[in-house]
């Protein structure tokens, strides 16, 4: 998310065409010139709390808690439209409208064997055939799981664990599928089939599933896919900062040891982190509570159309922010207010109403000296803010009292003030970390992206990676590392890992050197390209710092360093033979890398880069392709290995070519099973 600069706001804080841009724009004119001065010019946030509640357009957006949207009603409506889309095989739009029935019914979930449940627990199994239809196996295992768990009636039992026999052996599950096939077997005599003729045609359908099993005596569940190690060089997956081969020395970045390419030197977790609501990949599709993608949403529990990966992610978002927040997202919709906004508002609803006097204490002191429970949050709202302008405080002091006024409806001002004419001593301490808050989010603002990288390599090597931003968040730790890791060209590339931020070192880097994170040049200044026919050969002596620029096509043979303690001779004819056969391995690593074999191409060009740098002195043009085919291998490693952790245990490919083929049975037709006496019914 770009910082925005004087009065650019739209897109970033807010939408055009909201409630809020209008008002931003009334309020502005009120404040102009020199009473724009004037007002940044205030020292405390009651000061211009006091100034902007004397504004006539001050109460032009009025703010409610919204009630949750249960309806009985319109939820077997959306069941109904979900059944329509699942008739016409469009498991997509079915799957979104099953959704919209799951949030809208009003259901125990206390007490999951409640009768009100039952038409919930149908949704559910209806949801599970949409996902079955599109491939996503997993899904719609622990979507019939909840339906079971729901009251799902006995009669269809026969039904939904077929279904779910046949996505776990599309899962490489087999010893799950055959327990789940067996029970749909016992319960095909208790069902809604009337003819017995019928029941045994059914019967007879799951044991054509189950021949599967028949091919080996030992069945067998597939192991998980795990994803990308994302561990810190010299750490443990649970560690965040930096790595330990790296320290700050002296106010710059630099290697404490010697630093491999692929170390991981920086992994943190954001304070705060929202999904992306302009647009991307994001919508529907990413947890807002932990920003991984999601594929069986689990509906807010306070009745909101707030969707959450799965229920952990969604009960301990509601035990935390999410309780307070879930009332007021209908407002921030209608008034279209953007991330920098929203990232806002979690910063305080991440802190509990009775910590807000505490941290408001701490705003501008040493996280150290607060309490353990409000060091983040006192570090993330102790970022600087120092370059903001007029028009950026005006802005940040509006959407203060807009944020205020929704943290009084949802309750989570303690206090609130009676006529809204002034603030009470808890509101006023709510709008300055409101109106902070607001300026830390337009200056700290980070996009979470998503990498796009094809299957296949053939002809990507020259393509521009594609990114999509599906969240942003907050890193507090961030600046000051940023800050003492600028250079001239950067040494790392940054992915994420749902919302953690990782930097991997794509260079290998020797002790008591320094690090670059940040490529920062003087501008308009491009990078020297080096002379086409120029290399800088090394001294053969490897701890000698010495060196000889020749042209590649030199007729020297031998060169002797001239320094008095070192005088090696340097066989330069030697090395340009290698440099021949280096070339070639980089033919070799194109063809890999065309043939989609990423893993061998890397392996190659890591090996013939250490040999160049052994010989050569960077830059040189050679060597800079090397590099910038090496990078993007070990993109595409970070962003295959993702997809292979989501289709492997999602889709159910088989990322281990070891295991055993699939040897399953076609199955039946998704939108029902016909045989020559009856006909089983689509969903209900």
């Amino acid at each position: 998310m770009p910082v925005p600069t004087l009065g650019k706001y739209q897109g970033v804080l807010f939408g055009e065409g909201g409630q809020f841009h209008d008002y931003y724009k009334n309020v502005k004119k009120a404040v102009n010139g020199d009473k724009l001065k004037h007002f940044s010019e205030l020292q405390t946030p009651s000061d211009r709390a006091n100034y902007l509640l004397g504004l006539p357009a001050i109460t032009d957006i009025k703010v409610e808690a919204c009630k949750p949207i249960y309806d009985k009603e319109k939820a077997l409506v959306f069941k109904e439209k979900g059944n329509d889309f699942f008739r016409e095989r469009n498991f997509g739009e079915a799957f979104k409208h099953y959704t919209l029935a799951l949030s809208h019914y009003p259901h125990n979930e206390e007490k999951p064997d409640d009768p009100i449940n039952k038409d919930y627990s149908i949704i559910l199994a209806n949801r599970s055939a949409a996902l079955d239809g599109a491939g996503l196996f997993e899904a719609c295992v622990k979507d019939i799981d909840r339906a079971i768990k729901f009251g799902y009636p006995r009669e269809f039992w026969y039904k939904v664990y077929k279904r779910q026999g046949h996505a776990y052996v599309k899962l490489r599950m087999y010893i799950n599928a055959k327990e789940a096939l067996e029970i749909a077997l016992k319960n095909v005599g208790r069902s809604d089939i009337k003819k017995e003729k019928d029941r045994d045609n059914y019967r007879a359908r799951i044991r054509k599933q189950m021949t599967v099993f028949n091919v080996t005596k030992t069945l067998y569940n597939v192991e998980r896919v795990i994803r990308t190690p994302s561990c810190l060089a010299g750490g443990e997956e649970a560690d965040r900062g930096m790595s330990k081969k790296v320290k700050i020395s002296g106010g710059t970045l630099v290697t404490e040891e010697e630093v491999e390419s692929e170390d991981i030197l920086v992994a943190l977790d954001p304070y705060v982190a929202v999904v992306n609501v302009t647009g991307g990949r994001a919508g529907g599709k990413i947890c807002p509570h932990t920003i991984a993608k999601m594929f069986n949403p689990a509906p807010c529990k306070f009745g909101s159309e707030a969707l959450f990966g799965d229920l952990k992610a969604r009960d301990e978002a509601s035990a935390g922010y999410h309780r307070f927040e879930w009332s007021i997202l209908a407002n921030l919709d209608r008034d279209k207010v953007l991330e920098a906004g929203r990232l806002a508002l979690r910063m305080i609803t991440k802190v509990e109403p009775e910590q807000v006097t505490s941290l408001s204490s701490f705003i501008g002191k040493s996280s150290e000296a607060a309490p353990e429970a409000l060091r983040e949050a006192v570090k993330t709202f102790n970022m600087d803010i120092t370059h903001a302008k007029e028009e950026d405080k005006l802005v940040a002091a509006l959407m203060g009292i807009y944020l205020t006024r929704n943290l009084n409806v949802c309750g989570y001002v303690r206090l609130p003030s009676k006529d809204g004419s002034s603030l009470s001593q808890d509101e006023l301490e709510v709008f300055g970390l409101a109106e902070r808050a607001v300026l830390v989010a337009l200056a700290h603002s980070r996009p979470i992206t998503l990498m796009d990288v094809p299957k296949q390599k053939k002809g990507y090597m020259e393509t521009p990676l594609v990114t999509d931003t599906c969240a942003y968040g907050i890193y507090p730790d961030l600046p000051v590392i940023e800050s003492a890791s600028k250079g001239p060209e950067k040494h790392v590339f940054s992915w994420n890992l749902d919302a953690k931020l990782v930097m991997t070192s794509f260079r290998r880097l020797e002790a008591g050197q320094p690090v670059c994170l940040v490529e920062q040049r003087p501008e308009g200044a491009p990078r020297e390209a080096p002379a086409n026919d120029m290399i800088t050969f090394r001294c053969a002596n490897e701890i000698c710092p010495n060196y000889f620029p020749l042209k590649e096509n030199t007729k020297e043979k031998i060169i002797s360093c001239p320094l008095d303690d070192c005088g090696i001779k340097t066989n330069i004819w030697e090395r340009l033979k290698l440099i021949q056969r280096l070339k070639k391995d980089f033919q070799s690593a194109k063809t890999e890398f065309d043939n989609s074999e990423v893993e061998a191409a890397k392996d190659i060009l890591k090996a013939t880069l250490d040999e160049w740098d052994r010989i050569v002195v960077r830059p040189y043009r050679e060597i800079d392709q090397l590099q910038a085919l090496y990078l993007k291998c070990l993109i595409c490693g970070v962003a295959d290995s993702e997809r292979e952790f989501v289709e492997g245990n999602i889709m159910g490919y088989i990322m281990n070519k070891a295991k055993k083929p699939d040897v399953y049975p076609k199955d039946e037709e998704a939108n029902g099973m016909t045989t020559k006496t009856f006909t089983i019914k689509p969903p209900s």
